[in-house]
């Protein structure tokens, strides 16, 4: 705010900034997420289940769970 009162930067360029603050947030929360989840389904097949997710984020849609 303060670059902005001092016309260091333009608002175009203060939103920009903005955005890629969000987009990094949402990312993290999403790792976040990810990392809970995947210590609860290491917990829940420590007792004898097998629940396995599908890697969707470096492959294509393809069956990466049953390989």
């Amino acid at each position: 705010m303060e670059k902005l009162d001092n016309n260091d930067i333009t608002v175009e360029s203060a939103q920009a900034q903005s955005n890629l603050a969000k987009q990094a947030i949402n990312i993290l929360n999403y790792e976040i997420k990810r990392a809970e989840l995947m210590v609860k389904l290491d917990e829940c097949n420590k007792n004898g289940s097998s629940i396995r997710l599908r890697e969707i984020e470096g492959k294509a849609f393809d069956d990466t769970v049953n390989k």
